[in-house]
């Protein structure tokens, strides 16, 4: 089946055409709105979550303490006990460390919130026993 020199000429003319109705200007603002959600779609869907993920792990990295109890990403279960610029020492069993990249590490089980809530309780209650005693002294004073 070959094709002939003219069907041949009529196909590429047919491809190189300009088409029978041309775009109108409402229908180009439409595709170029319709790009633009798209990639504001992409960016609201993939890119700020991955962000918002990187500077939790950065987080976690720098709140690395010793004596903190931590899974690596590979389900190690440990203690550190020492801390080092990129990695740490991470005590598995009793005399047994490993050496871990702060990066692998995922996940802290210490509680650290109910530290802070407790120092902050015990700098507000000291606060206002001074507070406190000042009334009391100014009151005496008064008398």
């Amino acid at each position: 089946m070959e094709i002939s020199g003219r069907m041949m000429e009529m196909k590429i003319a047919w491809l190189f055409a300009p088409p029978l109705a041309q775009n109108s200007g409402s229908s180009q603002w439409i595709s170029i709105l319709f790009i633009v959600a798209l990639i504001v779609l992409f960016y609201f869907m993939l890119i700020r979550p991955q962000q918002r993920r990187m500077r939790q792990q950065m987080e976690l990295m720098k709140s690395l303490r010793v004596g903190d109890d931590v899974m690596t990403s590979a389900g190690i279960y440990g203690t550190i006990s020492e801390v080092e610029e990129d990695t740490v020492l991470l005590e598995v069993a009793e005399d047994v460390d490993i050496r871990v990249a702060k990066s692998a590490i995922v996940k802290i089980f210490t509680p650290r919130e109910a530290e802070e809530e407790e120092e902050k309780d015990t700098a507000e209650g000291q606060s206002s026993e001074s507070t406190q005693a000042e009334e009391e002294n100014s009151g005496e004073s008064r008398e």
